[in-house]
Parts: structure tokens; C-alpha cells; sequence
């Protein structure tokens, strides 16, 4: 039976298009773009190199914090391929949809890194659970230092019982592990009973890193600062183009474009990110133009930076990503 149209992925691909137009339209609307351009040709370029330091260091990081997750077989493991592989990842998240990245990132790490297709899959699950948690906190810490508008409170209280729905499933599955595995073997399986079982064992065994307190607390310690690097890296385009805002502007920028990120849009994000950045800045007084151009940086710099590295090591390391959907 053949797929409807609005059911299929180009639907939403095309739907997503509409929108990033819809949202670039508005982010261009009575903005005067020559002076956008002044502005981003007077741009400090003195503030531009260390926020792209901190979005390398954040991907670095955020290598090292997967590598954790392999445990207890992550000593074995190297960081900078794993480096390669996110950026890459992020690279084809930003240039592909269908969050092409992550089947890329279990790709990679099957091929070239040996490790278990259903444990890199698990360690990808459990990523999402701290960066969900850590998004958690900043929603949860950012009405203590101001008031939110209407447009923000709503989205705000839906992710917030979304992530608490996600921990306490988290906790089940921390608690249940053994008996999820015996329980599956119970399951009369016609077929591959072990090797299902096998697979979700081992799956299951990336939730042991939670139950090592030092691990646990490195986890979520390079989270906490993965999460303060995005904000530091907000802040200093703030500074680039000689924007004083308070501090908390930069948590609620973070706060804002990770939300949006649940938008439907066309790959990359494109018209959906500088109008966030519009009507994010503009709670704080901020001018359309300039929050145009704010939006327009820093998505060069967020954007622009794994793009263009994602390239080179895809080049550099002579990784065959159409393997990947022949294999699949």
C-alpha cells in the first residue's frame, strides 16, 4: 500500500521549507539590509575567534562524554576519532534531514571505531537524556532572573513535562535492567532470541555508567559545561558586535534556539534561527536590524563551523558516507 504524501518524509521536508520561508520573510520584513550588512562588516573579530574556540571545544567535549558512555569499554577508545565523527554528525544534521547525523554517528562507530551497533545506539539514547536533562535546569533556573512572555511560558511548561516523563523513564530503566533482560527471554521469539537478547543487554549496559558515581559525576559535569560553553559562545557574539545585554539574555538565547530546534524546517535551520534570535533579543530592546545581524553571525559561526570541519575530516579521514545507506 503506498505511502500518502503527508504522511512521507518529502512532506515533511517540503513543509519544513515552507516554514524556514515563512520565518526568513519575516526575519527580512522592515529590516534595512544595507545596514545589516555595515553592521556585519563592522564586526570584532577579536570576539569572533574565541566563540568559535568554544563551539570546537564544546563538540571535543561532547566526544569525551560519549567515549564515557561506552563504559567499561571506553578506555579503549581514542578521542580524536571520536571528534571526527560528531562533527561530522553535526555537519550532516545541519546539511540533511531526517537527522541523518546520528545514523552516521552509529555508522561510524560500527565501522571504523568496532564498537557494537546496539551500544553506540544506547550511548546515543542516553547523550539525548543528559542534554535533555541539562535543558531541564536552564528552563527551570531562567524565570528565577526574569519574566517570560506568553510565546515562551507555554513551550517552556510543555518540554519541561516532557523531560520529566523522560527521567523517570530513564530511572525505570536503571532500576529494571536485569529483569527487562529476563523477561525478554521469557518471550517465545521464533528467531534470533539470542542475538536480540544479547543486543539489548548490551544496550542496556550503558546505563551502568550511572551507577559509577565518579562516572556519573564526570558525565554530568562535562554536560554542565558543555551546556555553559553554548551560552559563553552566545555571549560573545554579543560582544562582537557590541551588544551589553545582561548575562541571562545568553541562557534564554540557548534556551530559545533549543526549542526551536522541535520546529519543523528545511535543513539547517535557515529563517527559523535569526527570526529566535529576533524575538529573543528583542525582549531585551534590541532593534530588528540588529537582532538580524546577531542571528546571522552567530548562525555562521554555530552553523558554519562544524559545516565546513565536517567537510574537511569526511575528505581528510576518506570516509565513504554512501556506504553507510548501502549497508542500511
Amino acid at each position: 500500500m503506498k505511502t500518502p504524501f503527508w504522511k512521507s518524509n518529502w512532506f515533511r521536508v517540503t513543509l519544513g521549507t515552507l516554514i524556514s520561508i515563512v520565518f526568513l520573510l519575516l526575519a527580512l520584513k522592515d529590516v534595512p539590509l544595507d545596514e545589516v550588512a555595515r553592521s556585519l562588516a563592522r564586526v570584532n573579530y577579536v570576539w569572533v575567534a574565541p566563540a568559535v574556540l568554544v563551539m570546537l571545544t564544546q563538540s571535543w567535549l561532547r566526544a569525551l562524554r560519549w567515549i564515557r558512555l561506552y563504559y567499561p569499554a571506553h578506555r579503549t577508545l581514542r578521542a580524536f576519532p571520536m571528534f571526527t565523527f560528531v562533527v561530522i554528525s553535526q555537519m550532516l544534521n545541519i546539511v540533511v534531514p531526517w537527522r541523518v547525523g546520528e545514523l552516521a554517528r552509529i555508522y561510524l562507530a560500527t565501522e571504523i571505531a568496532k564498537r557494537n551497533a546496539a551500544q553506540t545506539i544506547a550511548t546515543l539514547a542516553v547523550e539525548k537524556f543528559l542534554d535533555t536533562l541539562m535543558m531541564l535546569v536552564l528552563l527551570l533556573m531562567i524565570p528565577l532572573f526574569m519574566t517570560l512572555p506568553d510565546w515562551l511560558e507555554g513551550p517552556r511548561e510543555g518540554f519541561i513535562v516532557m523531560a520529566s516523563v523522560l527521567c523517570v523513564i530513564a530511572l525505570g530503566l536503571l532500576l529494571s535492567e536485569d529483569r527487562i533482560v529476563t523477561l525478554l527471554n521469557k518471550i517465545p521469539l521464533p528467531w534470533g532470541k539470542q542475538f536480540v537478547s544479547e543486543n539489548v543487554r548490551v544496550a542496556l549496559n550503558s546505563l551502568d555508567a550511572f551507577k559509577r558515581w565518579d562516572l556519573h559525576l564526570a558525565l554530568q559535569a562535562l554536560s554542565v559545561v558543555i551546556w555553559l560553553l553554548g551560552v559563553v559562545g552566545n555571549y560573545f557574539v554579543f560582544l562582537a558586535i557590541d551588544l551589553q545585554l545582561p548575562f541571562i539574555s545568553a541562557f534564554l538565547l540557548l534556551a530559545v534556539l533549543q526549542i526551536g530546534g522541535l520546529v519543523p524546517s528545511a535543513p539547517g535551520k535557515l529563517g527559523v534561527f535569526q527570526i529566535l534570535c529576533i524575538w529573543t533579543l528583542a525582549l531585551f530592546g534590541v532593534d530588528k536590524s540588529v537582532g538580524l545581524t546577531y542571528g546571522i553571525l552567530l548562525y555562521l559561526i554555530a552553523y558554519g563551523t562544524p559545516v565546513v570541519l565536517g567537510i574537511l575530516f569526511v575528505w581528510w579521514g576518506g570516509v565513504n558516507l554512501r556506504r553507510m545507506t548501502d549497508d542500511r
